[in-house]
């Protein structure tokens, strides 16, 4: 949240338990109570979409790097065995396709190492008869399969978490919107029965209304 929403979102909760303080008062007037509902509909989905715009990414980003390193192990560990298979078969075209230095990969973006890694992997499937003797198995190469896949969900995640954030953001803006527009079109002049009838209710509900910001004190309406 800005620091605007923040004082914003201040002023709404002291509003909301003014209100709830005195329900004996406005549950007389079903059109007060039903504005009360929506405004209490309107902060709720304010707190949750706030949740959503905190969220970090550093978890998703953290478990990437994880699999990305053990990904990398095992292409190594795997390629270096098919290319010993090529070396002895004389296989000039297969150690060629299936050699790459730690730091190749390392250094690839994610895509062309998800590639990469596919690709030794593909490769010694291809032999895997006659992988035994080199020290991979059917097993081995289950297991490298599923780190690759895994590798490639979390590609997206990062990128995906930023995207939900964003429409957060955005999110947020609206629920502001419709929650000053409740306070402003409806509670707020249903308010006004009780400057006369109800005057403690009617005070505490507009200083309520007040936003504090750094010690300044506005009233009335509140934009966006």
């Amino acid at each position: 949240m800005t620091d605007r929403q923040e004082n914003k979102m201040s002023m709404y909760h002291v509003v909301q338990d003014v209100c709830n303080k005195s329900k004996s008062v406005w549950s007389e007037m079903p059109a007060f109570e039903e504005a009360f509902g929506f405004f209490n509909e309107c902060i709720k989905q304010i707190m949750e979409t706030r949740l959503i715009q905190e969220g970090k990414t550093t978890g998703i980003a953290e478990n990437k790097k994880n699999v990305e390193e053990k990904m990398i192990d095992l292409t190594i560990s795997i390629g270096s065995a098919i290319f010993a298979y090529a070396s002895v078969v004389g296989d000039i075209e297969l150690k060629e396709k299936t050699y790459y230095t730690p730091s190749e990969l390392q250094l690839s973006r994610d895509t062309i190492l998800r590639d990469r890694c596919q690709l030794i992997h593909e490769e010694t499937n291809k032999h895997i008869d006659s992988m035994g003797d080199y020290g991979v198995s059917t097993g081995d190469l289950e297991e490298f399969q599923m780190v690759i896949d895994n590798f490639t969900t979390l590609i997206a995640k990062p990128r995906n978490a930023i995207g939900t954030r964003v429409t957060a953001t955005a999110k947020l803006v609206e629920l502001f919107k419709q929650g000053d527009e409740i306070l402003y079109n409806r509670m707020d002049k249903l308010a006004e029965k009780y400057r006369s009838s109800n005057k403690d209710f009617y005070l505490s509900y507009k200083n309520a209304r007040i936003i504090v910001d750094m010690g300044v004190r506005h009233g009335g309406r509140v934009e966006s």
